[in-house]
């Protein structure tokens, strides 16, 4: 359900970047940080974290995955209560707040409606926030003795905020008022009250 509408294939189509991305990008950086703790353990020097220190990370991994996912949930399921495709759903994993009822939204001269309900009155792209999170979570579980399972969190950054650009350069050009004052509206662009 929210596939199909994410960036890349709503924008940019089957194309270079996400062909590139999925066959050259995912195989060999989100394991990174699984071969880093495999390797240190086939090398008799296993991580070692405090119990708390590691439920901490479970736990942030987990909000922040809760939060990436009801907010794609919430701007999917809005956009089909707007054409009046949404059908609700009783399958795994349905997150409560996964529906927004009577969201608030700038509805702009050219038709469409921006959501400003939801996580998406909190931060325009906080959906990119909690997927920074979670890539953050993954090279936090390895130490800090080597930058190598940071490389994806690192990159990923460079990469959702180039597509941040782009979408606001995108969207000004679109909704050009319109696209102000859903700005005003929702001033964050990442974290609320910082960016």
């Amino acid at each position: 359900e929210c596939i199909p509408t994410t960036w890349d294939i709503f924008y940019e189509k089957w194309g270079y970047m996400l062909i590139f991305w999925n066959f050259a990008g995912v195989p060999f950086s989100y394991c990174y940080s699984s071969l880093y703790l495999l390797n240190r353990s086939l090398d008799n020097n296993p991580i070692d974290h405090s119990t708390v220190y590691i439920i901490s990370l479970f736990i942030i991994l987990m909000a922040a995955y809760y939060v990436w996912d009801t907010a794609n949930s919430q701007k999917n399921r809005f956009r089909m209560q707007q054409r009046g495709t949404y059908i609700k759903r009783n399958t795994f994993p349905q997150l409560p707040w996964g529906t927004l009822h009577n969201p608030t939204f700038v509805q702009t001269k050219h038709g469409n409606k921006l959501l400003t309900g939801g996580w998406w009155g909190i931060a325009r792209k906080i959906h990119y926030t909690a997927d920074l999170v979670m890539a953050l979570s993954w090279g936090l579980i390895t130490g800090f003795d080597s930058f190598i399972p940071y490389f994806y969190v690192c990159f990923f950054t460079v990469v959702l905020v180039h597509r941040v650009g782009r979408d606001h350069i995108h969207c000004k050009e679109k909704y050009g008022v319109d696209f102000e004052e859903y700005c005003r509206q929702v001033p964050y662009i990442f974290i609320p009250f910082v960016f």
